[in-house]
């Protein structure tokens, strides 16, 4: 099958403040923790008894700290109390247990919670995505309805962060709350003209694990060339890649971006996109592929700390459904069914695309999406022939290893998820397309070699 012509970008409205709504969207109450609205600096707590997990998640979504926990850890957690900046609150909430507080470059800072070893708080822990991103909207247009973006915007007030390449998909952000109460009265009145349905937009955020440099003598891998003719190629939705330090230059497409600024702040340190396509090329290389008729395209729908949301996934699903790729990995996941996000991935299924979605790396056994939606192979972790103690089990279709090696900039690091999972799932999903096989046929195969079995 041939590589897609990825020269058409997909219409998308910049503005400079939807990188701040994205990193500050999570400074908000939840109820276990609420920020002092004067000084986001400090929180206010009422835990009568809590899972440290929980207590964990809700912390991360009000304070938009990047969290890893201890494998393991588990208590319950009690406290209470009132306007406490961060250096006196975590030891009231996390008492006996150890943790450092860190800079996480231009994303923020990293708690890092563990019983003796730092390094061994591996475990990421998801904030809390269940309430829909504050302040925005998706409408979704009719058929044939002659309204354009600007037009809607003019009527409800609202600014246009982006627009689905067909233009029926709009999304929308308002300055407050009540903004959007008004906004969404304006649009009812437009349900039997122009306006077919209006939804909240929700985040997704990268499964990630924490990545560790390896060592071991392990020597620095060739580089991988492309073979020549038809390549099979994997539409890999994520975050931004650095694009220096990589061996598989040859076998990657242009990048296509579905979000503004994915590139602001990334760091020097291997994002979540280098982890996943260096943990396949790892993967190939090590199975005797140093030429490839696989090619990786790259469709970015993060900012750089591995925060997205539904719109941009869904319009990242339907290029790559669009173009032609026959399969389209998604290593992200998120707590809530986003109707427009659904019909995508229906979409794409339709048109012969094999999705696959990582479950996510918290035991919750909740539904997580688009590992959850029909038409996607939820794919969660092995550790040794067994389900990962991280792995969240609840969606999935298939069980592949967790864990691998990659090199990124000199250096060979390990990383281990769901993320991993659902990569080397597509990975493996890819070579049985590359043989001629069609994507029902190449499915089923993945399914009768990795089944999840409960």
């Amino acid at each position: 099958m041939a590589a897609p012509d990825t020269t058409a970008k997909p219409a998308t409205v910049d503005t400079s403040k939807e990188k701040t709504a994205l990193s500050q969207a999570f400074r908000k109450s939840t109820e276990l923790f609420s920020q002092n609205s004067d000084d986001s600096n400090k929180l206010d707590a009422t835990i009568e008894t809590a899972p440290l997990r929980t207590v964990l998640r809700q912390l991360s979504t009000v304070t938009g700290w990047r969290i890893f926990v201890e494998p393991g850890l588990s208590r319950n957690i009690s406290a209470k109390f009132k306007n406490l900046p961060s250096h006196e609150a975590l030891p009231l909430i996390l008492g006996s247990l150890n943790y450092a507080l860190v800079s996480d470059g231009k994303n923020g800072q990293r708690l890092l919670v563990f019983q003796k070893d730092q390094k061994a708080a591996t475990e990421f822990v998801r904030p809390d995505l269940s309430k829909p991103i504050p302040n925005e909207l998706i409408v979704v247009l009719k058929k044939g309805s002659k309204l354009t973006p600007e037009e809607i915007a003019k009527l409800i007030g609202g600014k246009v962060l982006s627009v689905s390449k067909d233009g029926t998909a709009i999304r929308f952000s308002f300055e407050s709350e009540e903004a959007v109460a008004e906004a969404k009265e304006a649009l009812a009145k437009l349900l039997k003209t122009d306006v077919d349905s209006i939804q909240d937009n929700y985040y997704v955020v990268s499964p990630e694990a924490a990545l560790a440099i390896a060592s071991g003598g392990l020597s620095v891998p060739k580089n991988i060339t492309a073979l020549p003719g038809d390549a099979t190629t994997i539409a890999m939705i994520d975050s931004a890649l650095h694009l220096d330090g990589i061996n598989y230059a040859d076998v990657l497409l242009d990048t296509i971006y579905f979000t503004a600024d994915a590139n602001q702040g990334l760091s020097s340190f291997p994002s979540h996109a280098d982890s996943m396509l260096g943990s396949s090329i790892t993967f190939l290389q090590s199975s005797g592929y140093d030429q490839l008729d696989i090619r990786y395209l790259p469709l970015v729908v993060t900012d750089a700390s591995g925060t997205g949301d539904a719109f941009s996934v869904a319009q990242a699903v339907l290029y790559a459904s669009n173009a032609g790729v026959p399969v389209i990995n998604i290593p992200l996941c998120g707590d809530v069914y986003s109707p427009y996000l659904a019909e995508a991935i229906n979409v794409a299924s339709s048109n012969g695309a094999i999705i696959l979605a990582a479950t996510g790396n918290e035991p919750t056994n909740q539904p997580t999406y688009p590992a959850s939606y029909n038409g996607v192979i939820g794919v969660t972790a092995l550790e040794n022939g067994s389900i990962a103690p991280y792995a969240n089990e609840k969606g999935a279709d298939a069980a592949v290893a967790g864990t691998a090696l990659f090199y990124y900039n000199g250096s060979w690091y390990l990383t281990s998820g769901t993320s991993v999972s659902t990569t080397y799932a597509s990975t493996l999903t890819a070579l049985e397309v590359q043989t001629g096989k069609s994507a029902s046929e190449a499915a089923e195969s993945l399914l009768n070699k990795f089944p999840y079995k409960n």
